[in-house]
């Protein structure tokens, strides 16, 4: 690792941990007051408040970390500007591509520790925030949460659950239309049953009746077991209730291709295993904006507003078009990386027109 890496990592880890610290305060203390009436209505102890935040803390990191970095960044570089030691490096023939370079490295590296943390204590500490939100504060839940109008497909069945609860492997009104063949073909057979619950060896079927339209035939039971393997509770990541957050990146894509095979929508899943990526990337967008602002301009109190301008813009950016990538108005990948390409095509414009930080 060059000296130059070494003194740019030292002092923006330092400015790193304290715009970090101070963000995380500030942003525990607004969603402290934003729910402490519905705290305060359930009546829940001060354990499990402390247990809420404490869980949901890396997930805060996680998602303020690209903007505090940016913070952190554009302060390291004004200081520099503001004593002279771009232009003494320069002056040493350390020209400021060179610093550039450097920061760029050093975003990559962090856009990697973004990612790892996030998908890991992030996605499992959101998970157990919003345990103790639904269960112990709103009084839902997980395992009695129903959907209804169910469709999926497996080999040659099609399947609809006109009610289900995932968590517990059961539901009611159950219909399976029974294909010739996997190619969708003429309907074998169709078989209705008022219950059902899956278990190990497949799925158990009460109250069952079997129709066969090619001889107009049917046939009722009282039990009948069907080797159907989809996992029920995999459904609940496509209630629209479900926070997509606090899902890995692993068990996101599992599910986009057993749900894609089944014939069922997943532009949400996909907009948000893409935008898992984008959001990571981030960071490098962030330093690429704080590098283009400072090439700009040269006061320390010009840099950060103009900073916080650019973010604020590529955060509502990045919302707008995942939303969009949600409701299938936009390719998923498009909607996710859109914000990211855009900053970026503007930030390298901008370092381009200003008087230092060319890479070349």
């Amino acid at each position: 690792m060059k000296l130059l890496t070494r003194y740019i990592l030292r002092q923006n880890l330092f400015l790193l941990l304290l715009v970090c610290g101070i963000g995380l305060g500030i942003y525990v203390f607004i969603d402290l007051f934003d729910r402490l009436d519905d705290f305060l209505e359930a009546g829940v102890g001060l354990s499990s408040v402390g247990a809420y935040f404490l869980y949901r803390t890396p997930f805060i990191l996680a998602q303020i970390f690209p903007a505090v970095f940016l913070i952190a960044l554009m302060v390291q570089m004004g200081l520099m500007l503001r004593s002279r030691e771009l232009l003494a490096l320069e002056a040493c023939s350390v020209s400021p591509g060179a610093v550039a370079k450097s920061v760029i490295w050093y975003a990559l590296a962090l856009c990697v520790a973004q990612l790892l943390f996030s998908e890991a204590l992030g996605v499992s500490g959101h998970r157990a925030a919003d345990r103790i939100w639904n269960e112990e504060v709103r009084n839902r839940q997980i395992e009695k949460r129903q959907l209804a109008d169910i469709w999926f497909r497996e080999g040659n069945r099609i399947v609809h659950m006109g009610e289900v609860t995932p968590a517990a492997g059961q539901g009611s009104r159950l219909t399976v239309h029974v294909l010739e063949d996997d190619d969708a073909g003429s309907i074998k057979e169709i078989l209705r049953a008022r219950t059902f619950k899956s278990t190990a060896a497949g799925w158990l079927l009460t109250d069952v009746t079997r129709t066969f339209p090619a001889s107009f035939e049917v046939l009722e039971a009282a039990q009948m077991e069907l080797d159907l393997r989809t996992d029920l509770g995999s459904f609940l990541i496509v209630d629209p209730k479900t926070r997509l957050e606090s899902l890995p990146l692993w068990q996101l894509g599992a599910e986009i291709q057993r749900l894609q095979d089944s014939g069922s929508n997943i532009e949400r899943l996909q907009t948000a295993w893409h935008m898992k990526l984008a959001y990571a990337g981030s960071v490098l967008v962030m330093a690429l904006i704080a590098l283009a602002v400072v090439s700009l301009f040269g006061s320390l109190f010009v840099i950060i507003p103009i900073g916080l301008v650019a973010t604020f813009c590529y955060y509502g950016l990045f919302v707008l078009c995942a939303s969009a990538g949600e409701k299938g108005l936009v390719p998923p990948m498009l909607a996710a990386w859109a914000a990211n390409v855009f900053f970026t095509a503007v930030a390298g414009g901008w370092m381009l027109r200003g008087r230092s930080f060319h890479l070349g």
